[in-house]
């Protein structure tokens, strides 16, 4: 009789164990390279942007605006703004390849109303950082917090504001002026970044250099949602790390809703030296810059058209200089 040679049910379980240590040990290491492909394809969204933007200034003899509204008040805060709300990213879709989607937008129509509906929850793959899972969708509510007034798509890359939070910020008064802000005269300390309600600035506006000032970075919906059409007027953007964990797409009411900003939050944000890149938890500004990359940092677009890599243990007072175009500041330690 001729004796058949098995697996013993000792040498499976070995064999099994060893290409699990095989795997355990691969496992970082495929997650490393995903992640460095991911960081790779966004800095190449953000420098297509930069290029859109540079085309956009070239056209149009400035930047577009942060977003465009009827409250022209520069000293009015955002819970004023009546509308349409349309943003930067919105106007540069004929400078990214997207003119189809642009001619589809009634620019006098109100962000994701009417006939903008449709078009307002379109989802382009230039405004997504890979790195991000949150990329549906997302409900908009107003104050009371019941029924969603509307729904966008989303965009991980916002627009910078300046230094003070956007709620401030919005107008972009650069002589700060007698406001209902309570903030008189911030402005006029350099505060201010490229883009806010009905902005138009323009390279010489840079006076800090465009290569030391921040124009958009990343925001990841981890943190709060973000989009690439515009300010809903009324609209209220959720903190969704107010929470412990966060409580991501969770309705109202609840702490990410009891810290939510206005409609310019979804597509401004602030270099303020106490919120570094994905550095703070739990925050309740959802106006901030964050993302999903290791290590713990973000992705920033610079006036230059050239895109860094800021690290959340960056000089706190530098990361707020280089989100103003005309604080005076000398900030190249970053």
């Amino acid at each position: 009789m001729t004796r058949r040679r098995g697996f013993t049910l000792i040498e499976l379980l070995v064999v099994i164990a060893i290409i699990g240590i095989l795997i355990g040990l691969l496992l970082p290491a495929v997650q490393k390279i995903r992640e460095t492909a991911a960081r790779m394809q966004c800095t190449n969204n953000l420098k297509q942007i930069g290029l859109a933007l540079h085309n956009y200034h070239d056209t149009n003899k400035g930047f577009p605006p942060g977003y465009i509204d009827g409250n022209n008040n520069p000293n009015l805060t955002p819970d004023n703004d009546v509308g349409p709300g349309w943003g930067w990213a919105a106007l540069l879709l004929p400078y990214i390849e997207q003119q189809n989607v642009y001619n589809q937008i009634n620019f006098s129509v109100t962000v994701g109303m009417g006939s903008n509906a449709a078009i307002s929850q379109y989802t382009l793959k230039i405004y997504l950082c890979p790195s991000d899972p949150y990329q549906m969708p997302f409900p908009v509510y107003d104050s009371s917090f019941s029924t969603p007034i509307t729904t966008l798509a989303r965009g991980n890359y916002v627009g910078c504001n300046g230094w003070e939070e956007c709620f401030n910020g919005a107008g972009g008064n650069p002589q700060g002026g007698s406001g209902t802000d309570g903030l008189a005269g911030i402005y006029g300390q350099g505060g201010v970044g490229l883009f806010w309600r009905n902005s138009k600035t323009t390279f010489a506006s840079v006076t800090d250099g465009l290569s030391n000032t921040i124009v958009v970075g990343e925001r990841s919906g981890n943190h709060s949602p973000s989009t690439w059409t515009g300010a809903v007027p009324g609209g209220r953007c959720p903190a969704w790390m107010a929470t412990q964990p966060p409580a991501i797409n969770v309705p109202p009411p609840g702490p990410a809703y009891d810290n939510a900003d206005w409609g310019e939050a979804f597509i401004l944000a602030h270099t303020n030296a106490t919120h570094l890149p994905s550095a703070d938890y739990p925050i309740f500004d959802p106006d901030t810059f964050y993302s999903m990359h290791t290590p713990r940092g973000a992705n920033f677009l610079f006036g230059d058209g050239s895109v860094h890599f800021l690290g959340s243990s960056i000089n706190p007072q530098v990361y707020q200089a280089l989100g103003t175009i005309s604080g005076g500041e000398i900030s190249n330690d970053w």
